[in-house]
């Protein structure tokens, strides 16, 4: 049987999702037992050309080169995976509207600077994704744990429970019991509730979990937070996130 054929790529990010993929340290050679790493920019001198079983993308692609770029490693791709919060959801290169970015280009770079990036989306925006690796930055073992699902010639499963299961495990206070805001209860876990755990909110970074009930988390948090807050609660990594953003205009509107 021959190995799978794997590939990393990586767009405009901050590389730390794949510095956790070296995080797996002596794992990783149980990786290129089972696969071949075929095309990894940041862990190779070599690159192999498609086509890959399974490719692992990490960040925005901002520029009409890169969205290019990200079609072709669809097409050459079986599955493709996206690689942290910035590829599945946007992350925090989205946190800025689109209209918002000129007047900050011209007081950073000057009148004179012609950007090339066009906005910051996650990949779905562009491509068909077949399973997201959330997280910011990811957890290496949901790393593995995606590889030795294809390895195994299965296909990954989200998690089907929220960030309070992790919680409760952790031994953290409920943080909505004590009136701050948090996103854990919609939000997928599998992130051990390290922001919790360090004593700050869950901005649900690890993706909303299925069947998520947004609206009934916002008429709790309206409790005890004004609407500002619970909105940058909300889009801090969920800014390219189509329920959310329409949930924050019902809010804007008075309607929630």
């Amino acid at each position: 049987m021959e190995k799978p054929r794997i590939a990393l790529y990586d767009f405009t990010d901050c590389e730390g999702c794949e510095v956790k993929f070296v995080s797996l340290r002596e794992k990783v050679l149980w990786v290129e037992k089972k696969c071949l790493i075929v095309n990894w920019r940041l862990g190779q001198d070599y690159t192999e050309p498609g086509p890959y079983d399974l490719a692992l993308i990490e960040g925005n692609p901002l520029t009409h080169d890169e969205i290019g770029r990200l079609k072709q490693i669809r097409e050459n791709s079986k599955i493709v995976v996206a690689l942290g919060s910035c590829a599945s959801l946007g992350g925090i290169s989205a946190i800025m509207p689109v209209q918002d970015r000129t007047a900050w280009y011209v007081k950073i770079y000057g009148k004179e600077y012609q950007p090339r990036g066009v906005d910051a989306l996650p990949l779905h925006s562009y491509v068909k994704v077949d399973y997201s690796i959330h997280g910011c930055p990811v957890d290496e073992n949901e790393i593995l744990r995606t590889i030795e699902e294809v390895v195994a010639g299965k296909f990954p499963r989200y998690h089907d429970y929220s960030v309070c299961f992790e919680c409760k495990i952790a031994g953290n206070p409920c943080r909505i019991i004590e009136k701050k805001p948090c996103l854990g209860p919609i939000t997928q876990g599998g992130c051990k509730a390290v922001c919790v755990s360090g004593g700050s909110p869950c901005y649900g970074c690890f993706g909303l979990r299925e069947a998520a009930d947004i609206p009934g988390l916002i008429k709790i948090l309206k409790n005890f937070a004004d609407d500002q807050e619970i909105k940058r609660s909300l889009t801090m990594f969920h800014n390219r996130t189509e329920e959310i953003v329409e949930l924050v205009n019902q809010i804007d509107k008075g309607h929630l």
